[in-house]
């Protein structure tokens, strides 16, 4: 008895499968992004950068609901690429809402809190295959579960530097934030190009 071979007809018929599902496979957006009102004052001495995660998770790479997760997290960083701070220290934070409201949260916090330097290396292709290594110090203050809601608020940090010879530089941050709802619907197509 012969046995017909079928090359390459599993792989067409999951293609073509494919081709069929992803079109329909759609997304459910409900996410907040917070954003810094103005720019924060020029100074001699170094501030760190703050980013507010808002902790997005997505159901599926086919589909699914794309949501925002509450506690939010502040992130507090600075690149170092002098290699002069040993440690970042964040003795202050306050979360208050517009209705003069601090959040519990970030109240909660156990202050001070310390954070080593790490070492940071980033990798760029030159040409001829060469590859570069640029390496830097990051001090890198990651606080979870700091913001518990859907609103603007105000952002006062109070922190320091610390250099590997002990010596302390402070800083001060205080930022307005804005907050941004995105509720939407779109197809895979559209999510997997960033549209």
């Amino acid at each position: 008895m012969k046995t017909l071979k079928l090359n390459g007809i599993p792989s067409l018929f999951l293609v073509t499968a494919i081709s069929f599902l992803l079109p329909s496979c759609m997304f459910f957006h409900d996410t907040v992004t917070f954003h810094a009102l103005g720019k924060m004052p020029a100074v001699k001495t170094p501030v760190p950068k703050v980013e507010i995660d808002t902790n997005i998770s997505v159901g599926t790479l086919l589909g699914g609901t794309v949501k925002s997760r509450k506690p939010y997290d502040i992130r507090v960083y600075y690149m170092d690429h002098t290699f002069t701070f040993a440690t970042i220290e964040i003795t202050a934070l306050t979360v208050t809402y517009a209705d003069g409201s601090n959040d519990t949260r970030a109240a909660s916090l156990k202050l001070p809190m310390r954070f080593q330097s790490t070492v940071y290396e980033s990798y760029n292709s030159m040409d001829g295959g060469v590859v570069v290594v640029n390496k830097s110090s990051i001090l890198d203050a990651y606080l979870s579960d700091t913001i518990q809601r859907d609103e603007p608020f105000t952002l006062s940090i109070k922190g320091r530097f610390i250099k590997g010879n002990g010596t302390i530089i402070p800083f001060t941050i205080r930022e307005k934030y804005d907050m941004t709802r995105d509720k939407r619907t779109e197809t895979w197509a559209d999510f997997v190009s960033g549209v």
